[in-house]
Formats: C-alpha cells, sequence, structure tokens
C-alpha cells in the first residue's frame, strides 16, 4: 500500500498536528497521505475517495470508523483505525503502534477482513417511501423518540408475521455490530466474520422474549403503531447517526446489504482472544 485517506472527525489543532505527523511518516517511507474531515452537517454524504486510494486510516474511536466505512462503502477500499477514543473495539492502533503498522502496510504484511453490512428504508403506510436505503455497519433500531414512551411492534420475516409486542423498541444488528447497542441490552455476541442478522427487543412487555438469530437472507418489516390513543413519537436510527421519524403505520425494512465494509487486519488475533482483551469479563 503507498496511498492512504486518513479521515478524522474533527479539526482541532492537535488532531491537525497529528495527521500531519502521520503524513509526514508515510512520505518518510515511500508512501502518500491525504486527509478530510467528516463533518456532522456533512453526515448524509459521501466522502470522495480519491483514485489510487488503497487504504482509508481513521483517527478517533469506533464511532469514526463506523461514520467513515458508511460514506466511503461505495469505494469499498479497507480501513484501518487509530485509536484516539475510548473502548476502540475495531480500532486495532493507537499513538503508540501506528508507525510500525504503517510499516507493515506499506511492506504488503497485512489481512483484510470482510464485514456484512444491514441496509434498511423507511415505507409511509400507504407504501410510499420516506427514505432511500440507508446503509449500516452496526445496526438499525427502531425506538421511542423521547425514550420514555412505549411503542407496539409488529415484525415480519419473508412476509409472516414473527412476533408483536409493547416496549422501548428493537434492534436489528449485524455480527459487527452484536458488541455494540445489542450487547448492552443482553444481545448475544456473535463473531463479526459471520453472515446472519441478530433481532434484539428492548424491554418487550412479554415473559420471555429474548434475542432471535436470523439467516442472512431474511427480509425483515417492522411497523410501528400507536399504543391507545398516545401520540406516537418514535424513530428508527442507524448506527445511531441517521435517524428518521416515524409516524403512525409507518414501517422499517431492514435486510443484508449487498455491500460489504473491509477491514484491514495486522494481528493474528482472533476472534476469542479480541473479546478477551477488550470486553470486561
Amino acid at each position: 500500500m503507498k496511498n492512504f485517506l486518513i479521515l478524522t472527525k474533527e479539526d482541532s489543532p492537535r488532531m491537525e498536528s497529528f495527521i500531519r505527523e502521520i503524513i509526514t511518516f508515510l512520505n518518510d517511507n515511500g508512501a502518500k497521505g491525504q486527509s478530510a474531515v467528516l463533518r456532522k452537517e456533512d453526515a448524509s454524504r459521501p466522502v470522495e475517495v480519491f483514485d489510487g486510494c488503497e487504504c482509508i486510516i481513521t483517527v478517533g474511536g469506533d464511532g469514526t470508523m463506523i461514520r467513515a466505512a458508511v460514506r466511503t462503502v461505495e469505494a469499498q477500499v479497507p480501513l484501518i483505525g487509530i485509536n484516539k477514543g475510548h473502548l476502540g473495539y475495531l480500532c486495532d492502533l493507537d499513538q503508540t503502534s501506528y508507525r510500525e503498522a504503517l510499516k507493515r502496510l506499506i511492506e504488503g504484511d497485512y489481512d483484510v477482513e470482510e464485514r456484512m453490512l444491514l441496509e434498511g428504508r423507511v415505507v409511509s403506510e400507504d407504501g410510499s417511501p420516506k427514505s432511500g436505503s440507508i446503509v449500516a455497519v452496526n445496526d438499525i433500531v427502531i425506538t421511542s423518540h423521547n425514550g420514555l414512551q412505549v411503542v407496539h411492534l409488529s415484525v415480519d420475516v419473508n412476509g409472516e408475521r414473527l412476533t408483536s409486542f409493547n416496549g422501548d423498541g428493537i434492534i436489528f444488528a449485524t455480527p459487527t455490530g452484536s458488541t455494540a447497542y445489542n450487547l448492552s441490552t443482553g444481545g448475544p455476541i456473535v463473531d463479526p466474520k459471520t453472515s446472519l442478522i441478530l433481532m434484539t427487543p428492548l424491554n418487550a412487555h412479554v415473559v420471555g422474549m429474548r434475542s432471535i438469530v436470523l439467516d442472512d437472507t431474511a427480509m425483515i418489516s417492522a411497523r410501528v403503531t400507536r399504543r391507545n390513543q398516545d401520540e406516537l413519537n418514535a424513530a428508527a436510527a442507524f448506527d445511531g447517526t441517521t435517524s428518521i421519524m416515524l409516524k403512525d403505520g409507518d414501517m422499517v425494512q431492514v435486510k443484508r446489504s449487498g455491500k460489504t465494509v473491509k477491514f484491514v487486519r495486522l494481528s493474528r488475533i482472533n476472534f476469542l482472544d479480541r473479546i478477551r482483551s477488550k470486553l470486561p469479563y
């Protein structure tokens, strides 16, 4: 690899200094780097990836890496993250290890791991689209917009009714997203290289209702309706960033995306080792 795009969520003087440090290191080792900022006001716009770019380096935390993955998905360029956030489950590098890692990338000593994505869209009760297709690396979540109101959900899979319940909402997660919101609500951890869809209810008012693992070919429809005569106040969130308000009868359609995300891997740490090192047990 010789050509890198560096993406960060901020353009503070401290971050600009670190980016210059990375680009200088790349230049000194026979490679080139360009940089850009993932500004919030441009969250729905793709990031322009220059021709010949071989790797995208994100600087921040897992959220930065997810936003970068979604906004560069059409380019299909592999990503690697330098962690300046907290947990950094997706980010392999930190400020003390990035030089050695970049040398290995330049020398071609790396692997690329491909992972599935979800794709969702919102449809109104009469069938007219309320959004285009939106890609998610981690999850698509339907929940009460103010966090206090119970919503009624009816979920169909491949045209057949699976369940209906009142509750706080529902999570549809990828294997990559199994260690995100899904995990904090009691959902299962899944090897990120697998291909399936996790469905985890949020505080369902049904005794014994648990997460369900669905085949990656499943076509899922989740409809929200008013509970009693209360005004519906719900939203669909894609990776916790893009959010679409839902009205009574609106339906969120979820399926596996035809696109994938590629992550650069330098370590030979397997899935179980990564869990032990990143998550408290």
